[in-house]
């Protein structure tokens, strides 16, 4: 295939694609919910099929409906129904690390199988937490296999690597039966996705949030509650249609929550910054940018950016 691309600027206006951060979260909310939810947004994407695949494993039902762009949701109590088969996670870290800990509610032996990128990238905070509470955790270059039951206690994990093993505790804490603290040791990067997921769940009627700046609360004996839920518009994907601004284009992107939890809301300020020169930015809260601020900092002053271990 040959394609040809001539010199242009971008015009017009486009919505913004749905968080898939978000939506990953509300899913999962969704499907753990007593009743029947609908979570609006919804895009097809393999990682969202990947999280929507492992939902059904473990006996949550859903339908697509308003022309697909809505998912109706049947939850299921993951304290009482075991997975009826492997967990196909495919290339979604977001789906592995969410639902390992949902694996371990039910005591039953877990299977969570992935590509064998995706099994590469680091694992070793949970594996850690399961010896820690004599859980069992065995992964080669295939699969994950997991039994719980997981319980209610304190947890401590280290806050310089990915917010998804947070995130992940955070979703099955509240179904184990007393009162849980997770402590996460600083500096906290990417703090942002964490308030997310507290966000997600405060939507099913959720108790779960900070006590002070390391430390997370979460009350015991909870169940979701079922309800309606938007996904809203994604800024780190916005910042990509953004960035056409920058190059003389006039493009107007809608679908953004100007009081969005999203930490990639920041690309404005950092498309300033590289306007105006060549500033140093950290983009240890903000990885999913990367790639859309070096591009502008290679078509301006350029720049240096830290915090990019996770990129």
């Amino acid at each position: 295939m040959n394609v040809t691309i001539n010199s242009s600027t971008g015009s017009g206006s486009v919505k913004a694609p749905p968080s898939k951060s978000l939506a990953h979260r509300l899913l999962i909310c969704a499907g753990m919910s007593e009743g029947e939810s609908i979570v609006h947004g919804i895009s097809d994407s393999e990682d969202i099929s990947a999280t929507l695949d492992c939902l059904e494993t473990f006996g949550a039902t859903y339908e697509r409906i308003d022309d697909g762009d809505s998912i109706k949701i049947k939850g299921v109590d993951f304290t009482k129904s075991a997975a009826k088969g492997e967990l196909a996670c495919r290339e979604s870290g977001s789906t592995l690390r969410f639902f390992l800990p949902l694996a371990l509610l039910s005591g039953r032996t877990t299977l969570l199988r992935g590509s064998e990128t995706l099994m590469k990238r680091p694992m070793d905070v949970y594996k850690k937490l399961c010896d820690e509470h004599g859980l069992l955790f065995v992964q080669d270059n295939e699969s994950i296999v997991v039994r719980g039951a997981l319980e209610s206690g304190k947890y401590s994990v280290v806050g310089n690597i990915s917010s998804q093993f947070i995130s992940g505790l955070l979703f099955a804490l509240p179904m184990t039966e007393n009162d849980s603290i997770i402590s996460i040791t600083p500096p906290i990067e990417s703090r942002s996705y964490i308030d997310l997921t507290l966000s997600a769940l405060h939507s099913f009627g959720i108790e779960a949030d900070w006590q002070g700046e390391h430390t997370i609360f979460i009350k015991g004996s909870q169940k979701y509650t079922a309800c309606e839920a938007t996904v809203e518009g994604d800024y780190s994907n916005a910042a990509f249609l953004d960035a056409l601004n920058l190059l003389g284009g006039s493009v107007e992107v809608e679908g953004l929550i100007q009081n969005s939890l999203q930490g990639d809301r920041i690309y404005r300020q950092y498309f300033e910054m590289i306007s105006k020169g060549s500033p140093s930015i950290h983009i240890g809260d903000c990885p999913d940018l990367g790639p859309v601020l070096v591009a502008r900092a290679a078509a301006k002053h350029g720049g240096v950016f830290s915090g990019t271990r996770r990129l």
